[in-house]
């Protein structure tokens, strides 16, 4: 790409299923100088699949980012290309690249969104709750008593709460929502567009939970029952 300026590319990839990237993100990653991403082993299944080769990666975690936005507005500032992705899905949300977006930004390059596949946008597409307006937080504290707590903050907003969870700690955590939050409702979307997808809607309390569902990454969407509060 021959620009005045680096411009840097927001690259939204796909959230398991390869066949889920849009035509203009794959000409993005083949024409771009250089592919920032959060693990450069598994973004290379990616590449591969789509034979784009040859491209220098470096790999950005939320450990080295604010060290990596010197090196970024280096290769901008050489009129080098660069697209930002993470291990899945857009960019950014939940995960590394906010401290990279507002310096290269605050720097005066250009930034470019290239919108595609987002596991909270899937979620949100299939959820028989109501979602015109709703609170999304994330990844909640480790702690599940946090968690709880920080859902209890939110739910007098009589708002659809929405958050990532890692499913390796799923049982303990509907437990304490059961507990916490009788007769509200869920939503629980696991492994999305993956072969293991699992898609549940129930009460808290009669969610029949099995292993599998400690595999992978869960979005959880609830619409909590505040009179049982």
């Amino acid at each position: 790409m021959n620009n005045k300026k680096g411009t840097l590319y927001v690259v939204s990839t796909p959230i398991g299923n390869l066949e889920d990237i849009t035509l203009r993100a794959l000409r993005i990653l083949k024409e771009v100088d250089v592919i920032a991403c959060e693990n450069p082993i598994n973004h290379l299944k990616l590449l591969n699949h789509y034979d784009i080769k040859g491209k220098k990666i470096i790999k950005i975690t939320s450990a080295n980012e604010q060290n990596s936005v010197k090196g970024i507005l280096k290769l901008l500032n050489e009129s080098k290309s660069v697209a930002l992705v993470s291990d899945a899905g857009t960019p950014t949300v939940s995960d590394p690249g906010k401290l990279i977006v507002a310096g290269v930004i605050n720097n005066g390059f250009k930034v470019t969104p290239i919108p595609g596949p987002s596991s909270l946008s899937a979620s949100l597409s299939v959820s028989p709750i109501p979602i015109d307006k709703f609170i999304f937080i994330g990844f909640p504290p480790k702690s599940t008593t946090k968690a709880v707590k920080l859902i209890q903050n939110f739910s007098n907003m009589n708002l659809p709460i929405i958050l990532f969870y890692p499913s390796k700690n799923l049982k303990v955590f509907l437990e304490k929502l059961s507990e916490n939050f009788p007769n509200s409702q869920i939503a629980i979307f696991r492994e999305l567009t993956k072969i293991n997808e699992e898609i549940i809607y129930s009460k808290i309390e009669e969610i029949n939970y099995t292993e599998n569902m400690s595999k992978g990454e869960t979005v959880i969407i609830l619409k909590i029952n505040t009179k049982s509060m």
